[in-house]
């Protein structure tokens, strides 16, 4: 069996190869051109990969689960984001100054902003959803680690912020209809949260550097002359009137970006973008994310190690359920993309754990690709009859490796290997 699967691995590695070189021929430009979608970074709705599952070892099934999530698509955190767009239509409305398109903008950025008041942050009805199916994918996926009747607890934490508590109750209520006998203990407290979303020690440092890093590749590479000929009868005097250009550009991306993950309005904004524009606005935000909470050249080390405690928590708990008398099937983590970034980097998820310097980052390491919204880790744990444990690592639900550490067959790690792998990386 074991010729088999290392026969497969080799296989896949071959077909995943070829795959990162055809998707590596095309620059971030391209894409976006094909799929718009993708200019929402770390807004775009989640879309899971490959399903597929590497056959374990004969005589290994799985027994346990421990997961951490980003919450799923929401609203904006702040509904300021969509103010310089909405002063700046409004002021050329009153002016007679807009276009058709103008004030079809217009009417499209009202109808999302007032969805929006007072839903900062709020977890969206899609949301709820993409929390719900993927509970219902791990259970169809591994119904061993559900279906035991030795082990059936089940312990989910979650931030403190109501979008992750929210997202954990949509995961929870799904797998609990599927499995009404798995016992459930559900915690939300700061005690929990301070693991969850460790606060950066570096934080004033890297907000001074980020905001020095993005002015000066905002400068660079946004313009927004195309724009304002498209939603200004008058664009010297748009310009004249509105206190900031780039503001606005960016306020009528935010409105634009978060439309997918309010799918139950049916309104696009991409398309009022040149390409060129949409381009630079997603080049700018994924920049910023990977500069910030990524390793980036710049601060990965540091970045990472605000994961330190959230790594702690998994190892412990692994070791825990991994005792003879232990009834924990799964424990469940619901947080945020600046807690699961951090973490998939500082373990060393492939792709994800990718370095280089920031500017220009987009075309190796896009946010859409990486964080979307409800991202998630899972590690699935397996046992032999001999007690023998296997790991496998899905990112995404798709089956990844660890970068720096060989798989004992196929995807699937030694946990004493593993361990003391992660162990090494606090």
């Amino acid at each position: 069996m074991v010729k088999v699967i290392l026969k497969w691995t080799v296989c896949a590695a071959v077909l995943m190869f070829w795959g990162c070189v055809c998707v590596s021929a095309q620059t971030f430009r391209e894409r976006v051109a094909q799929d718009r979608s993708l200019a929402c970074g770390v807004y775009h709705p989640y879309v899971h990969g490959s399903l597929e599952d590497t056959p374990a070892p004969k005589g290994y099934k799985p027994f346990y689960v421990s997961h951490f999530g980003r919450h799923g698509s929401r609203y904006h955190t702040d509904y300021n984001y969509f103010k310089a767009a909405l002063d700046a239509l409004t002021a050329a409305e009153a002016d007679g100054n807009l276009t058709e398109e103008g004030l079809a903008l217009l009417k499209d950025v009202r109808a999302v902003a007032q969805a929006s008041e007072k839903m900062d942050g709020a977890l969206s009805p899609l949301g709820g959803r993409e929390h719900q199916e993927i509970a219902r994918r791990m259970s169809t996926r591994f119904p061993d680690v559900f279906r035991s009747r030795e082990r059936l607890e089940v312990e989910s934490v979650a931030s403190i912020i109501p979008r992750c508590i929210v997202s954990m109750a949509n995961f929870t209520q799904s797998l609990a209809a599927l499995h009404p006998s798995l016992e459930f203990e559900s915690f939300s407290s700061q005690r929990h949260f301070e693991y969850i979303m460790k606060d950066a020690e570096h934080r004033d440092e890297v907000s001074a550097a980020v905001k020095v890093f993005q002015d000066s590749l905002r400068k660079a590479i946004c313009g927004s002359e195309k724009m304002f000929r498209s939603l200004f009868r008058d664009p010297v005097k748009a310009r004249e009137s509105i206190p900031s250009a780039s503001k606005f550009m960016q306020s009528v991306y935010m409105a634009a970006v978060i439309c997918p993950d309010l799918d139950f309005l049916g309104i696009d904004l991409m398309h009022y973008f040149d390409l060129d524009e949409l381009v630079a606005q997603a080049e700018l935000t994924s920049s910023r994310m990977y500069f910030r909470y990524a390793n980036s050249q710049e601060f990965g080390d540091k970045n990472v190690r605000q994961a330190d405690d959230l790594l702690t928590d998994i190892i412990a708990k692994a070791d825990a359920a991994l005792a003879p008398d232990s009834r924990r099937a799964a424990d469940l983590r619901f947080g945020h993309d600046t807690g699961l970034l951090p973490l998939a980097c500082l373990m060393g998820v492939s792709g994800v754990s990718y370095r280089c310097h920031s500017d220009g980052s987009w075309e190796h390491w896009a946010t859409c690709d990486r964080i979307p919204m409800a991202s998630n880790l899972q590690m699935v744990f397996y046992r032999s009859k001999k007690g023998d444990v296997l790991v496998k690592l899905l990112y995404n639900e798709q089956e990844t490796t660890l970068e720096g550490l060989d798989p004992a067959v196929g995807p699937y790690y030694r946990w004493s290997d593993l361990r003391e792998f992660l162990v090494s990386k606090i």
